[in-house]
């Protein structure tokens, strides 16, 4: 019976063992994602000073006169994106994928290592199990009990 059950546990112990391996195996397949990168451009909006510049307006000032208007042309200064250098992005992501890539496979590695000598302890256990049932199931169980002579029968006394 204990056999039975240790091979049992043994088996489940295999089966989840190369789930595992199967599951992380699948996870190492799965690609990093990059983060789209897109160019910031910070910018306030510009006010457009559109009054006139010159002397305040006095009220008694020729009816028939314009006022004199300067407009200075105010050039708006050109703003540059600041972009992230998108190839630079892409060898750091590509380097961090390089890295976990490496790290799931020693990781499997270890994990598969753990796992067949586990497997090779448990088949010793087995193994030693057997032989020690085996030895005693070869042994008599019941032994003979050796015969004593037996007394001789007495005879019955008869009263006188």
């Amino acid at each position: 019976m204990r056999v039975v059950m240790r091979k049992t546990v043994a088996k489940c112990v295999v089966a989840m063992s190369a789930g595992f391996a199967v599951m992380v195996a699948q996870g190492c397949k799965k690609q990093v994602s990059t983060a789209q990168v897109q160019p910031v451009v910070s910018s306030a909006p510009r006010v457009q000073l559109d009054f006139p510049v010159g002397p305040l307006p006095v009220e008694d000032v020729d009816p028939g006169a314009t006022p004199r208007v300067d407009r200075t042309t105010q050039r708006r200064p050109q703003v540059q994106p600041v972009q992230v250098p998108v190839q630079r992005a892409d060898a750091q992501a590509a380097a961090v994928a390089e890295a976990q890539r490496r790290q799931d496979a020693r990781l499997l590695q270890q994990q598969e290592a753990a796992s067949e000598r586990q497997q090779e302890e448990l088949d010793q256990e087995i193994e030693q199990d057997q032989r020690t049932q085996q030895e005693m199931e070869a042994e008599p169980r019941i032994q003979d009990i050796p015969e004593l002579p037996q007394p001789a029968p007495m005879e019955p006394m008869q009263p006188q």
